[in-house]
């Protein structure tokens, strides 16, 4: 009696032979695994000759198992589930239970979606910790776990994904002057802006635009905060360029009128990126898959 050396059997002829038997067809077995119709021929005459037995002969149209291979139908599934769970990640992640901490780097300007990204994570994993950190963040290779910003975060072993794009407006007090009718350079230059302070101010979406254009405006109020913006101009006769889609949820609570601006000022991409490290980790899929599909969902709608 043939008996093949366990050693040297290629494992990946199980993944063929299961295939086959299943499909008794090498056109629809090789389909079924990804191969090209000569592979999975190849595949079989390998099985052949390391089983010593034809495992599938000619009948009419089709293809008819012998005896051996009817024998090896069920051990080769059990084989290949046993193998599955073998490289299967046993540290898997259970929402409702888990209490692991996760790491977001956001900027400022994304900070109105927080609250709908915390109600998300909430119902799903109510134990879990989210911490977020400012712009540049934590190593993605080393401890951060998502990036949100302008665009994906470049550098080697990174992954990104672009979740939607964000347009402009001038916020003001209600009943602003500036506001009223049609917005007008004149109008928008008047009066002082109030600026967000990030790591380099002369590059900003809004003054590069208005570079562009050749018109300059008076920036009377720098802020460390997006949220400090808004509660300013409310009280004040500044006004404040940002995310509509971010802005809106504010509008009504603090008595703001928001307008397009009157020079153009290009959408904005917002892209997450993460490290290929925590690509395959359970844990981290959950995470990102909660916080594009927030994202996602509020850059769909328009404020």
């Amino acid at each position: 009696m043939h008996e093949p050396n366990v050693r040297a059997f290629d494992l990946n002829l199980l993944v063929a032979l299961d295939a086959l038997l299943e499909e008794r067809s090498v056109t629809r077995a090789a389909r079924r695994v990804g191969l090209s119709q000569p592979a999975m021929s190849h595949a079989l005459a390998r099985l052949r000759a390391e089983l010593d037995d034809p495992l599938l002969v000619r009948a009419g149209r089709g293809m008819m198992a012998t005896p051996r291979a009817e024998r090896l139908r069920a051990p080769t599934r059990a084989v290949l589930g046993a193998i599955a769970r073998l490289l299967a990640d046993e540290g898997g992640f259970e929402a409702a239970t888990s209490t692991r901490t996760f790491a977001l780097t956001c900027p400022d300007l994304l900070a109105p979606l927080l609250p709908d990204l915390l109600a998300a994570m909430s119902r799903e994993a109510p134990r879990v910790r989210l911490e977020v950190h400012p712009p540049p963040g934590p190593d993605l290779a080393q401890h951060g776990d998502l990036a949100l910003g302008r665009g994906p975060v470049e550098g080697a072993g990174l992954v990104g994904r672009t979740l939607g794009r964000v347009r402009w407006v001038v916020v003001g007090r209600r009943g602003h002057p500036a506001l009223r009718g049609r917005m007008t350079v004149a109008k928008w230059t008047r009066y002082p802006h109030v600026q967000i302070r990030t790591g380099d101010l002369r590059s900003s979406v809004v003054d590069r635009a208005l570079e562009r254009q050749g018109i300059t405006r008076t920036v009377g109020l720098t802020v460390p905060s997006f949220l400090a913006a808004p509660e300013v101009v409310a009280r004040t006769d500044y006004l404040f360029t940002a995310v509509e889609e971010l802005v809106a949820p504010l509008v009504d609570r603090l008595g703001l009128e928001a307008k397009r601006p009157p020079v153009p000022i290009p959408d904005t991409p917002v892209a997450a990126s993460w490290h290929e490290r925590v690509h395959g980790d359970p844990g981290q899929r959950w995470f990102r898959e909660v916080v594009m599909r927030v994202i996602e969902a509020r850059l769909a709608r328009r404020g």
